[in-house]
């Protein structure tokens, strides 16, 4: 591994990849250029086309940017992305038999599937394998990459105007129009990092700008990054792929990487294969979660056993960290004079204003707001705004400088924060915060937060998260008795009240529904499905998602409208939660039945409900639709229907002797 402190690392790394950049440009962009420029050659002047140049200019600076890396790993020190990267396996969603590891550029992917969507929870490493895609087009000579974060789109920034922008740092402004119709063309391989990190208020219009914008340039090749989401269901062209969970020898590969088979990793893995393996295997599943756990054993030589707790060793070696150029006893002053708690006490203010705003982005000017507004908020502080900036840019590293913008090193990083005001600073408002993240229609871009909160104040989060979903399951099964199914076992009744919790399911025919073959006409069916969800009143927490189950349905398939409180499940059973149990696939794919159900016509939506004279709901096919509706999510987990009972009863019970209990 080469520490790139120096700028004659970088230099060097540039020297070396600029005939690669030249070769791309040659192969790919100069034969379009000449072809589009003949066409245009009569064009008023006022109408510009990019260059080779725009091009050029346009990949050096990226490649510089995104080869060499700032984790919160490292530091103030910097690594080379190719040293550090770890291939990373990605599944189909719809079948997870379907993985590619992408230890180069996934053209076999893109052959197959055409364009690709990654989405995966918090720290998977999405951003870092587009990067390592955008230098494998590059030195591979394979197309004309450009990389787009989406968090600088906006209503008033479309994806054309910033790809315009990225180009456009030399000369000349060019036409958009002309560059549209440049891009419309193929040839391009356009990668949309980042797509949960575009503001709410902004989510509708961007994301009707980028499906035209997809629609227009539709003969190139299209990546987006996410975090699971529900407006992603607008991107129907798209096959989504996951990010398998890196198993233990890729975890300790990783580790290695870091100190470059140095003392450190030794010493965590020895300590790691002495420790009882089940209390962090969530952590070493989690690419990000591994670096931080590199940080906090550097720091401390201990192993932290709570997510947030990883937060807090990184935040503190970053703020202790030594400069080693300078010798073990050389200490970074801070501009701000601030001490370690009141620094992290402006930081979770600034991390919780920002979460609930949505931004990881700022202009300095914005910036510098947010830290004024800051000290008004943390009494009896006293610093200048342009000193903390200063200190989050280098003497504590949280924030990183892009060009004229400034952003969290991280979005888990913000979130952590932000967890962390909820918890010690909010104080009275504690309990309506955590309602109203639960009651949002897009929780599930909160549920990162709900994670850390969990650990930090597990009361808190069971007498207000934990309590309204169990009173949300309690109502369900009240609505859903099944009483006149007099002939369907009492158990049965329970696991179909299970597995209908939060979702509403429906069932359809393909006839030309083959494995392996596009299955069905999915402009019919999304236009089916948006005119279901009107009629139904389905509200926007409901999302959809098809899922083909050959070796049962042959020629059906099932449709879920999932409330986004699902999202919460799957975090409680990742907390292992005794409220939630996860069904295992191999018990429910392999049962034998007698199920059948005649479809009228193809694509006839049919709802499984809770109706007698229903046929799914007769005595045969009872049991095997509930496994089916189960086993036919993207995550299998259902409430424990006797610990839910028990438990809302036992939280009702000690928030009122609570209320009543005199603590003085």
């Amino acid at each position: 591994m080469i520490d790139v402190n120096d700028s004659i690392a970088v230099k060097d790394m540039i020297t070396a990849a600029s005939p690669l950049i030249k070769s791309v440009v040659e192969t790919f962009v100069t034969p379009k250029l000449k072809k589009f420029n003949k066409k245009y050659e009569k064009v008023d002047e006022n109408f510009f086309i990019p260059t080779e140049e725009h091009f050029k200019e346009y990949y050096h600076r990226t490649y510089k940017k995104i080869a060499v890396v700032n984790t919160l790993v490292f530091n103030n020190s910097q690594r080379f992305l190719k040293d550090i990267y770890l291939p990373l396996t990605l599944s189909l969603s719809s079948n997870q038999k379907v993985k590619h590891k992408v230890d180069s550029y996934p053209d076999k992917i893109c052959e197959e599937f055409g364009n690709v969507l990654v989405t995966d929870t918090a720290g998977m490493g999405k951003s870092t394998l587009m990067k390592r895609i955008f230098i494998d087009i590059i030195d591979q000579n394979i197309g004309i990459p450009i990389l787009i974060e989406l968090r600088r789109l906006s209503k008033e920034r479309s994806l054309l105007k910033e790809i315009q922008e990225q180009l456009n740092s030399i000369s000349r402004n060019f036409d958009t129009t002309l560059l549209l119709e440049l891009i419309s063309e193929g040839g391009f391989i356009i990668i949309l990092d980042g797509y949960d990190e575009i503001s709410l208020a902004d989510r509708d219009v961007v994301t009707k700008d980028l499906q035209d914008f997809i629609s227009k340039a539709s003969n190139n090749e299209f990546f987006i990054t996410s975090r699971p989401e529900q407006a992603l269901l607008s991107f129907g062209q798209f096959q989504e792929f996951k990010i398998d969970p890196l198993n233990q020898k890729e975890a300790f590969e990783l580790l290695r990487k870091y100190d470059n088979q140095g003392q450190i990793s030794k010493l965590l893995i020895k300590k790691l294969q002495e420790t009882e393996m089940s209390n962090i295997q969530e952590f070493l599943t989690n690419p990000l979660l591994v670096s931080l756990l590199f940080t906090a054993f550097e720091y401390k030589q201990a192993i932290p056993f709570k997510k947030y707790l990883f937060y807090r060793q990184v935040y503190d070696a970053n703020f202790e960290s030594h400069d080693l150029t300078k010798g073990d006893s050389y200490t970074h002053d801070k501009y701000s004079k601030l001490e370690i708690d009141d620094f992290h006490r402006v930081l979770r203010y600034i991390g919780y204003k920002s979460f609930k705003l949505q931004k990881l982005e700022f202009t300095k000017d914005d910036i510098l707001k947010l830290i004024k507004d800051s000290k008004e908020f943390c009494v009896g502080l006293k610093f200048k705004e342009s000193d903390f900036l200063n200190d989050i840019i280098r003497t504590v590293p949280i924030f990183t400088k892009d060009g004229n913008y400034y952003r969290w090193s991280h979005k888990s990083l913000q979130e952590y924060f932000a967890a962390q005001f909820i918890y010690l600073d909010s104080k009275s408002k504690q309990n309506s915060i955590l309602e109203t993240l639960y009651s949002h229609p897009n929780i599930e871009k909160f549920i990162n937060v709900l994670d850390l909160y969990y650990d930090m104040d597990y009361k808190t989060f069971r007498n207000v998260i934990e309590r309204n979903l169990l009173k949300e399951y309690k109502n369900h099964i009240e609505n859903n008795s099944f009483r006149e199914l007099e002939k369907v076992q009492d158990d049965f009744k329970i696991k179909r009240k299970q597995s209908t919790f939060l979702t509403t399911s429906l069932i359809f025919k393909s006839i030309r529904s083959k494995y392996g073959d596009p299955p069905f006409d999915q402009d019919k069916l999304s236009a089916m499905l948006e005119n279901y969800r009107k009629e139904n009143n389905l509200n926007d927490s409901y999302s959809s998602g098809i899922i083909v189950q050959p070796e049962l349905l042959k020629d059906q398939f099932i449709i879920h409208y999932e409330d986004s409180k699902r999202s919460i499940l799957k975090l409680l059973a990742t907390k292992r939660n005794k409220l939630v149990k996860l069904i295992p696939f191999d018990k429910l794919k392999n049962k034998t039945t007698n199920y059948t159900y005649e479809f009228e016509e193809e694509y006839k939506l049919v709802q499984i409900t809770n109706s007698k004279d229903e046929s799914f709901n007769s005595k045969e096919n009872f049991d095997v639709i509930s496994d089916l509706i189960i086993s036919s999510k993207n995550s299998p987990v259902v409430i424990q229907h006797h610990v839910a009972l028990e438990t809302l009863q036992a939280i009702e019970k000690s928030i009122d002797l609570e209320k009543n209990e005199d603590f003085w």
